[in-house]
């Protein structure tokens, strides 16, 4: 009888703990996604909603993308918002932070490509190599990081054919670094987010920005700015880091963490960036019939734009090593000669 007992008692036991082993397994884990951009901005709507659907697909159900009613906290503190645990995953440009991700500047630098589909997934792997190593992104884990569209100067009054038009031009900056390059051409930078950029323009604040012809679809600046100069290889682009909370990521189990991560980092960068691309051209073929002045800049302006940059990048990369980078310069070459 005692047998017997201790029997139907293990009997018992292994059940409990096979059930307890099926609902951990089981158990599904929601991502809440912190949503700054337009919803119906390219990141949201041709990324992260597909990118989502594909965790759901991967993970047969266990781990799930929400995206929040609004934005927890600013574009500039999504970093903390993620970090924090407000929120678990985010949208994170290190542009907005001067200072705080100098490394990331890597991706920023002007004239590196005008096609983001070869840009994006080309500074992810650079990424990889040069930067990661110092961790930049701390108490998050990474899932991709990529370069986005290449801006060009768009202007209120007329098109740019030459650097000295933009001599004392109040330009809005979309980073730091962008900060930089103003000074340098002679402009007036304010550092603002884009989700201010339509307030600036439509009242006259700024003479223009650096920005894409995507940016100025979505958030409506068609009549404030109606002329875009396109540069070959541009004027410089933002950084994004699509980031999630590391206490988080780590609730999800080592199968599932891998099964996203093999949907995610150069993989979803390269998505990103055929997106970004096609959209950009969407975008300049709808502004124009909507009667923006779309100007080509020719090799001239870039070429006088390139002999301006060389301080730009010497001084980046003092501040590069200073945060963790082993040769700043190398990995700038590096990146240019991998896009050419």
């Amino acid at each position: 009888m005692a047998i017997a007992s201790l029997k139907s008692l293990r009997l018992i036991a292994l059940a409990l703990a096979s059930a307890a082993t099926y609902s951990i397994a089981s158990a599904q884990v929601v991502l809440r996604y912190s949503p700054w951009l337009p919803p119906k901005h390219t990141i949201n709507e041709e990324v992260l909603r597909p990118w989502g659907q594909e965790v759901e697909r991967v993970t047969a159900g266990r781990v799930k993308l929400e995206f929040l009613p609004k934005a927890v906290g600013t574009p500039a503190t999504q970093f903390e918002v993620v970090r924090a645990g407000m929120a678990d995953v985010g949208v994170v440009l290190p542009g907005y932070s001067p200072g705080r991700f100098a490394s990331l500047d890597l991706g920023e630098m002007p004239l590196l490509s005008s096609e983001t589909a070869v840009l994006a997934p080309a500074f992810y792997r650079a990424y990889v190599k040069h930067i990661e190593p110092s961790k930049p992104f701390r108490g998050t884990h990474v899932l991709t990081v990529f370069a986005t569209v290449p801006t060009q100067i768009v202007s209120r009054q007329g098109p740019i054919t030459k650097i000295a038009d933009l001599k004392g031009m109040k330009l809005r900056s979309p980073g730091a670094l962008g900060v930089k390059i103003m000074e340098e051409l002679g402009a007036v930078p304010i550092l603002k987010p884009v989700s201010e950029l339509y307030e600036l323009s439509s009242t006259g604040v700024i003479d223009g920005t650096f920005i894409s012809a995507t940016a100025v679809k979505d958030w409506n600046l068609g009549k404030a700015l109606p002329h875009i100069t396109v540069v070959p290889g541009g004027m410089g682009q933002p950084v994004m880091a699509f980031l999630v909370n590391e206490a988080k990521w780590n609730t999800i189990s080592a199968a599932d963490r891998k099964a996203i991560m093999d949907i995610s980092g150069e993989k979803l960068a390269a998505i990103a960036g055929k997106k970004y691309g096609d959209a950009e051209l969407r975008a300049r073929a709808s502004l124009s019939v909507a009667g923006v002045k779309i100007n080509d800049g020719g090799p001239a302006l870039a070429a006088e734009l390139q002999k301006r940059i060389v301080k730009i990048e010497q001084e980046w990369a003092v501040k590069a090593k200073e945060a963790g980078m082993a040769d700043p310069l190398k990995a700038l070459a590096e990146l240019r000669a991998s896009l050419k």
